[in-house]
């Protein structure tokens, strides 16, 4: 299979990273669309696994055997309207999410793996499920012909790099469809007309919807996102990360930084307006990087915003020294556009050093009753940055630590933290779960910049060593499915701002606003 090599991905809070990722992929102009007089419209229907790890296993196994979609997005799965996408029950399909084979779609340059076609009502789906095969299905249920996973671990699993199977875990809620919510899906929903022939793909990102859980078991916990994408012209956004001015090796390529994707969220009224990734990953060797397929850009938005983080590390005579970089932003790069070289620029201290910045604080999770909830919540740092008179909040990623080797599995996932099964004594109450978190990140103010056509961007060197603030947003997965906390709203709580410069530490010990507190998750 060919894959092109973007690591793991370490920053998504959102998701991170990741992620089952949903794109719905509209088919404009290429003449296979039904007659004008339709009342339905042709979904076929994708699956796909973007390349953003390679190191951390060798094969993902899953078995699909449904997807469906409804116009509603608070419908449950017993409601009426659910429309089926694909229906696989009688001949569920396994697939390998590391080796997808593109057959489908000759010289694109994503994996799709065609799963079925199916008539679909016109209409605003804000809602689509998808089914897995139970790792132990019911008596009489159909299987594939044959399994993949081997040594009894079910029909969905990892294999390690060292060639050892595990059961891959899967939520309760595949027995009623993975949801994925119209808060996760660019534009709200996935519309579609009479008459039109859409491609709709199911993208997991299976790197970072995998949870390692230290015991030699692995969890799919899946973060959600979706967007529509065209499989004409060019779907690629591309680039490479040098060191900048000031740096070791000005021009150099910096390898394993983090490279998110993102765009407006139309689902969060915040000022300023927040931005959520859409892909994310790590550069390769020589800083390059390479996203495709890219959902298209909503009407209304010049391009995506590409947010760059990282550090490098130079050893001269027996001598290692990490040098950290203020974040990068390059607004408004449109799909098919190449950012040229992103320059990171290095953080200074008084003592001309730097070593980022620790954010430190507590998770809590609650049902809203006296009983304690144990769930997980995933983090993102965000950080507003003005291009112009326009101001974004944008993801920042989680600076890599420094000890992981690049495209392993730890380092392939995002910041992912599990509130515990026994409240402890520093938790807000007994009815409360909590759980300590501590973070890295830039400690700079990020340098930003443009889309160029003739130059790819144009960051230039920040003009002062300001420091940097965040605000700390927690998005929680409750009774293994996102968004399923009520208060905040929709499982999402962000601290007050937190303000760092190089080498500092902020704790909960000092600073209250960084405890956040989720309930009502069930």
């Amino acid at each position: 299979m060919r894959k092109l090599r973007l690591g793991g991905y370490r920053g998504l809070g959102f998701l991170l990273g990741a992620l089952i990722t949903v794109i719905a992929l509209v088919n404009c102009g290429s003449g296979s669309s039904t007659s004008s007089t339709s009342t339905t419209s042709t979904v076929n229907t994708y699956l796909s696994d973007p390349p953003t790890c390679s190191g951390g296993y060798q094969h993902i196994y899953v078995t699909v055997t449904k997807v469906t979609a409804n116009i509603s997005a608070d419908a449950s799965s017993s409601d009426s309207g659910w429309q089926t996408l694909v229906d696989l029950s009688s001949a569920p399909k396994q697939v390998d999410l590391m080796a997808l084979n593109p057959s489908d779609t000759p010289g694109f340059c994503g994996t799709l793996f065609q799963l079925g076609t199916e008539a679909l009502p016109p209409g605003k789906y804000q809602q689509i499920r998808l089914y897995l095969l139970s790792n132990t299905p019911a008596s009489g249920a159909a299987t594939p012909g044959s399994n993949l996973c081997q040594n009894s671990t079910g029909w969905n699993c990892v294999e390690s790099q060292s060639g050892a199977f595990s059961e891959l875990q899967l939520p309760s809620e595949v027995q009623t469809g993975i949801k994925i919510p119209s808060s996760q899906i660019t534009s709200g929903g996935l519309t579609v007309s009479a008459g039109e022939s859409v491609d709709f793909n199911i993208d997991i990102d299976g790197c970072s919807s995998i949870v390692p859980e230290g015991n030699g078991q692995y969890r799919l916990m899946p973060v959600l996102h979706a967007a529509e994408l065209s499989l004409n012209g060019s779907s690629t956004i591309s680039g490479k990360v040098v060191e900048g001015a000031g740096s070791p090796n000005p021009g150099m390529g910096v390898p394993n930084a983090t490279v998110l994707l993102e765009l407006p969220n139309v689902n969060v009224s915040t000022t300023p307006a927040t931005d959520q990734v859409v892909l994310g990953g790590v550069t390769n060797s020589d800083g390059t990087f390479a996203f495709c397929p890219v959902p298209a850009v909503p009407t209304g938005d010049a391009g995506y915003d590409v947010v760059v983080a990282g550090t490098t590390t130079q050893t001269v005579t027996a001598l290692t020294t990490t040098t950290y970089y203020n974040p990068s932003v390059v607004f408004g790069v449109p799909v098919g556009g190449g950012t040229g070289s992103i320059p990171l620029f290095p953080e200074t201290t008084k003592a001309g050093t730097a070593t980022g910045a620790t954010i430190a604080g507590q998770i809590q999770t609650s049902d809203g009753s006296a009983a304690a909830f144990a769930g997980d919540v995933l983090l993102s740092p965000l950080m507003s940055v003005t291009n112009g008179s326009t101001t974004v909040s944008v993801t920042v990623p989680v600076l890599m630590d420094a000890s992981t080797p690049a495209g392993s599995v730890s380092d392939s996932q995002p910041p992912v933290y599990t509130t515990l099964a026994t409240p402890t004594s520093s938790c807000a109450s007994a009815s409360e779960d909590c759980v300590a978190y501590s973070i890295t990140v830039p400690a700079s103010a990020a340098a930003v910049g443009a889309y160029s056509s003739s130059s790819g961007n144009t960051v230039a060197s920040p003009s002062s060593t300001d420091s940097a603030t965040y605000t700390i947003n927690g998005l929680a997965n409750g009774s293994d499915s996102l968004s399923t906390c009520t208060s905040p709203t929709g499982g999402s709580a962000s601290s007050d701002a937190v303000n760092v410069t190089p080498g500092s530490s902020v704790d909960q010990t000092t600073d209250k606003t960084l405890i956040l507190t989720l309930s009502g998750c069930s």
